[in-house]
């Protein structure tokens, strides 16, 4: 079961996929992190993430190969994958050939949907203005497109506004 949670920067989307994944009743909890602490900032926020989190989840700190740490989760069991979008910055920053990231995790959810509550979330990057930069136009584009990749493929989808969540799949 594949649930895509999307919405707005602190609209409550963490929060929101934690919640989800305790009430599958799952025994095993895991919680995929793809931030990485590059500035004081980041690390306080990464921070307030892991106090979300009760001593029940496990925590895989992967900010590139998301495909390698799902391999490593048990059958039947919940995993948070917070956040897509900064896997998708940490891969065109980082990885000369990134489409090949994107269409392997594709694939790789394509597949084991059925053995595992899996609970995407992103950020809704198309309601802001067009950037100025090449990198930017081009983050937003592929960013969108992933988005409607996986809302395609998932089971489930939720549209995260000042901490609600509207059912949209």
């Amino acid at each position: 079961m594949i649930t895509f949670i999307i919405g707005g920067i602190k609209s409550g989307k963490s929060r929101f996929a934690l919640k989800e994944g305790e009430n599958t009743g799952s025994r095993n909890l895991y919680c995929i992190a793809t931030a990485r602490a590059v500035d004081k900032e980041m690390k306080e926020r990464i921070e307030r993430h892991k106090k979300e989190r009760d001593s029940g989840w496990i925590t895989i700190e992967e900010p590139l190969n998301l495909v390698e740490a799902i391999m490593k989760i048990p059958e039947n069991s919940s995993v948070v994958i917070d956040c897509l979008t900064t896997w998708l910055t940490n891969l065109m920053i980082e990885v000369y050939d990134y489409q090949k990231f994107i269409d392997s995790f594709i694939d790789l959810l394509k597949k084991i949907r059925e053995n595992i509550h899996i609970f995407i979330v992103a950020n809704e990057v198309g309601l802001g203005i067009i950037p100025e930069s090449e990198l930017g136009r081009k983050f937003i584009d592929i960013s969108g497109t992933v988005n409607q990749k996986i809302m395609d493929i998932c089971d489930r989808a939720y549209l995260m506004v000042a901490g609600r969540a509207l059912r949209i799949k």
